[in-house]
């Protein structure tokens, strides 16, 4: 079924279909939105001594978010319905996030899903048409 794009980011749904406009569209803003907040998280942290300790006691709770929220972390996403495993990564990715996009492409490869959507792909014709 459809989705609103506001709850693209909560995790309801596994997957999203779109075309690559507005797919990336949603991808860049919704990074764009993360890096300012987590920006705006850090100023409120450095304000002054009392901020700062508290800081450090949330500490390793934001490295997590920021782990969470770090497109370099995953390197890329598969695009589905290919006969080879594709994964598309930033234009901007650095060695890390290629060399994680390349981690992306091995589990791709050996997840199956390649066979699946090809072995299901006459059946999902059907229902599209029936």
């Amino acid at each position: 079924g459809n989705i609103e794009p506001r709850d693209v980011p909560d995790g309801n749904a596994d997957v999203v279909v779109c075309d690559g406009f507005t797919g990336n569209v949603i991808l860049k803003l919704t990074e764009g939105l993360a890096k300012t907040l987590l920006g705006m998280v850090k100023e409120v942290f450095l304000k002054g001594l009392t901020t700062k300790l508290a800081y450090l006691l949330v500490k390793d709770g934001f490295k997590d978010v920021k782990k969470k929220m770090d497109s370099e972390e995953y390197g890329g996403a598969p695009l589905l319905g290919t006969a080879r495993p594709v994964i598309k990564a930033h234009g901007s990715s650095d060695a890390r996030a290629i060399r994680n996009a390349v981690f992306r492409a091995v589990e791709y490869a050996q997840s199956g899903i390649i066979a699946d959507v090809e072995a299901h792909i006459d059946v999902m014709k059907v229902e599209k048409n029936g």
